[in-house]
């Protein structure tokens, strides 16, 4: 155990208490990791008002603070910097009540990049059109020969040879249509994109109403696509349905659907924080869907996944909640040009049933702290794993609380934490599994090195060089960031996020 240091930053004191920092690397010193402060009471971002209006220095009374400090920044972690719409003139601050109002107030007056604050009263939903009239699946494939029946039997091999072999007219008319679907089925996605998938510009706060009944974006893709500086606060998020998902044969060894669409997606996209959200799949998960060529039919894709070189990303305080493929951070093993990118931090989060991508990680660098997980083995959203260790990735994990129901013990738990793919740096500082405090470091380098012989192995068969991916070894060595954040302890964190996590918590 370390004795309390002197916190050059805040100026206050860093208690460390059992926590374990001899495989981390601090920046500002060997023996001390200055930049943290762990505290026992709670943390909100109330500040969110005065932040997006420019006027953090007022911050003083009228709003619950719990642990967060008037001199402390209002963002913690790598998006630390992000102001979003601060600034924002009188006439580019809108309320907005539907789709059409929201999509006025993105273009905001013809200078869509232009700062500007946007807070939603009522449901902004994609599923009606501009003419308030239904978006359906009938609608968007209205010019197409699109039928879902149709486009399942354009895969059945058999029954298409066997109307190739027919000499009746009607057989070839039946296998023109069967073999139109793919084609079709692209041009009824395009049409639905076209309603579904909106682009926010620079400089955007987007900020559920404080008063409002219900403050809540539905059948919409958030795209914070190629832009700067985005802040989205305290509103619900009804994931996106995709009324033509893919079948992909090539997908893996026994074929994948596949869905479009993400919940929120930061693609391309630099300084972002997403704050007190709640993001779900609603009544329509992916659970219900009827298995299809031996898997679900996937209608929903990530939840908030952040990708092609995006950075300096904060996620806290949102709860994300009954979902398949929860955050993906980074796209695709070959995207090279991600690393040195793919900067994010987590805290204060709540994965309630996510089943996996807590998140996966590709050649960024996720810093995970006081955040809570809860899941089950049981279906219908049984646990795949929590922390993806991706190609060139390092997480660093620190005090934070998982309960994992079906394991029994905190040891089986723990092998659901980590999931393996082709990663090999994790660090971890005394998080809490099922009560416990299993070495989660152990069980990241079991993955890890059993993965490594396997690849080598196989190089070895096959007469090839071993992928590069193999040629690490595991390693806990990681630098903690140089940024501002407070610690707490990890058996204080399940109630600390319980009572702050989610939309309407502020």
């Amino acid at each position: 155990m370390r004795s309390i240091a002197e916190n050059p930053i805040s100026g206050g004191t860093l208690f460390e208490g059992p926590l374990k920092r001899d495989h981390f690397v601090s920046p500002h010193s060997p023996s001390v990791s200055s930049h943290i402060v762990s505290e026992s009471s709670g943390r909100s971002s109330a500040m969110y008002i005065l932040l997006t209006l420019g006027l953090l220095g007022s911050f003083a009374k009228g709003f619950p603070t719990l642990d967060q400090r008037a001199t402390d920044p209002a963002i913690w972690g790598y998006g630390t910097n992000t102001t979003g719409g601060a600034g924002a003139a009188t006439s580019s601050i809108y309320t907005v009540h539907n789709y059409n109002e929201f999509k006025t107030a993105l273009n905001n007056g013809g200078a869509p990049n232009a700062a500007k604050i946007i807070y939603i009263d009522g449901v902004i939903s994609g599923s009606t059109l501009a003419d308030g009239t239904p978006a359906t699946q009938a609608y968007f494939a209205r010019n197409t020969v699109y039928n879902w029946d149709l486009y399942l039997q354009s895969f059945n091999a058999t029954y298409k040879a066997e109307l190739a072999a027919s000499s009746d007219p009607a057989d070839a008319e039946k296998l023109a249509l069967l073999n139109a679907q793919g084609t079709a089925r692209s041009a009824a996605a395009v049409e639905q994109k076209k309603q579904v998938y909106i682009k926010i510009g620079a400089n955007t706060s987007i900020i559920g109403k404080k008063d409002a009944t219900v403050a809540r974006v539905e059948e919409i893709a958030l795209a914070i696509d190629s832009t700067t500086n985005v802040i989205f606060q305290d509103f619900e998020v009804y994931s996106p349905i995709d009324l033509f998902p893919e079948w992909d044969p090539t997908d893996g060894s026994t074929g994948n659907w596949n869905s479009a669409y993400d919940a929120i997606s930061v693609i391309k996209s630099t300084n972002v924080w997403i704050d007190h959200l709640s993001v779900s799949d609603t009544n329509h998960p992916d659970s219900d869907e009827p298995t299809v060529f031996g898997h679900k039919v996937q209608r929903h894709d990530g939840a908030i996944d952040i990708t092609d070189g995006s950075d300096l990303v904060t996620v806290s305080f949102t709860k994300i909640f009954n979902h398949d493929k929860t955050n993906l951070l980074g796209g695709s093993d070959s995207k090279t040009t991600d690393r040195g990118k793919l900067r994010v931090t987590f805290y204060g989060n709540h994965w309630q049933n996510s089943q996996q991508r807590s998140p996966r990680v590709r050649f960024g660098t996720v810093h995970t702290f006081n955040n809570y997980f809860e899941g089950s083995l049981a279906e219908p959203h049984a646990l795949i794993y929590y922390l993806g260790m991706g190609i060139n990735s390092t997480i660093i994990s620190e005090a934070n609380s998982f309960d994992i129901a079906g394991p029994a013990d905190a040891n089986a738990a723990a092998d659901y934490v980590i999931g393996q793919y082709k990663g090999h740096v994790f660090s971890d500082n005394r998080s809490m599994v099922n009560g416990a405090f299993p070495d989660l470091e152990a069980v990241a380098k079991k993955k890890y090195d059993s993965a490594k012989a396997a690849e080598v192995a196989a190089a070895a068969a096959a007469g090839r060089a071993v992928a590069e991916w193999a040629t690490y070894d595991y390693t806990d060595q990681t630098t903690l960031p140089t940024y501002f954040y407070r610690q707490k302890k990890a058996e204080d964190v399940k109630k600390w996020v319980l009572d702050n996590a989610g939309h309407g918590k502020l």
